[in-house]
């Protein structure tokens, strides 16, 4: 039986989307390994940091704790000098950079596309790691075609050397509503819109607030999301937004399905996105949509959200005014987003991504 290595350097990172990925894409895994057949002659092993934190429950798949360091230190020496010439796929964008024997998840093109949303050290370290990987890697994998085109353009690649595999939408479903944080904010009784970013420059919150300024009605929008790592990340701040945008920070799954379930609908603004996967989230929870026309979204959002130009806040502020008074229109687009949604299964991007793993191994 042949051996496959995951880089789990994941597990032990706060999650947001590139971590996201990682848990579910195991998860799924694991699940399709309760049919042997179905995963013929491989077997998964997660190498991960020392350290304590959460396990991730899984019943086929081990998970094996090994070397001294942690962090960067231990993706770049102690992975590699544990793994001698063995297969490893690593998921979270970045893997030994050295490593040849390598399939790598690379999930946007953003640090070359938007470099000013990054810090500078963080930056030069990770254009270093994708053309060094995307060169050598086995396997180079993406999400969507959009990013398969980004990546190719900066990486100077043929465009069929990165095979997308779609994610999945469906884990938000798989926790309960946890209504407690509706309460703590005050929030069943005035209606409000989500948008689910970061404060990071790309997520474009401050044409939100722009638009905002535009129009006669000021909806209240919660801001869901984690403040962006210093060492990653340059924040755009909360700063200068106006009263009627409240940013919560991070909120746990449970937490974001209760928003989602609870909105008048989702704003998502972004002016790049690799995928777009809070989209799919409202959706999977009847929340309609209204959605950049930019980057990867067109491609994710389908025909299941109402559209505007993330870079015209006038044309934000009129098709937000045209959400919020349209019923009728959010239903049509609450219907179609349930549709649409139900394609993105975490199960399809298991078995899609196991297909690319047996195919480097020859089986």
């Amino acid at each position: 039986m042949t051996t496959l290595f995951v880089n789990g350097r994941f597990l032990t990172q706060r999650v947001t989307g590139v971590q996201r990925y990682g848990l579910e894409l195991m998860r799924a895994l694991d699940g399709l390994m309760d049919a042997p057949a179905r995963v013929p002659r491989i077997r998964l092993v997660c190498l991960a940091p020392p350290g304590d934190y959460s396990p991730p429950g899984w019943k086929n798949i081990e998970l094996r704790k090994v070397g001294i360091n942690r962090g960067n230190t231990w993706e770049q020496i102690d992975l590699a000098l544990f793994l001698d010439g063995e297969l490893l796929f690593s998921p979270a964008n970045i893997g030994p950079w050295h490593y040849r024997n390598q399939i790598v998840m690379f999930h946007d093109a953003s640090v070359f596309a938007v470099p000013e949303a990054y810090s500078r050290a963080f930056r030069a370290k990770y254009v270093f790691v994708f053309r060094r990987l995307s060169r050598t890697a086995r396997a180079v994998i993406t999400n969507s075609d959009f990013s398969r085109h980004e990546l190719a353009r900066y990486l100077q690649l043929p465009a069929d050397r990165v095979k997308v595999v779609p994610l999945g939408a469906d884990h938000i479903k798989r926790v309960a509503a946890d209504s407690r944080i509706l309460h703590e904010h005050n929030l069943l009784e005035k209606p409000y819109l989500l948008l689910v970013a970061s404060l990071s420059p790309h997520k474009n919150i401050q044409r939100v607030a722009a638009a905002l300024k535009l129009m006669r009605s000021q909806p209240t929008i919660l801001v869901a999301g984690d403040a962006p790592n210093r060492l990653v990340f340059r924040s755009s701040g909360p700063h200068d937004l106006p009263a009627n945008m409240r940013v919560l920070g991070y909120v746990s799954d449970a937490q974001l399905r209760a928003l989602y379930e609870h909105a008048v609908g989702l704003i998502f603004p972004s002016t790049y996105e690799g995928f777009g996967l809070p989209i799919l989230e409202a959706m999977q929870c009847g929340c309609p949509v209204l959605c950049a026309d930019a980057a990867s979204l067109p491609e994710v959002a389908g025909d299941a959200a109402l559209f505007f130009d993330p870079l015209d806040a006038r044309d934000l502020a009129e098709k937000l005014g045209t959400f919020l008074d349209s019923p009728g229109l959010r239903d049509d687009l609450r219907r179609r987003g349930h549709l649409h949604s139900a394609r993105y299964a975490w199960s399809q991007t298991a078995a899609e991504t196991l297909k690319i793993f047996l195919d480097v191994l020859g089986e």
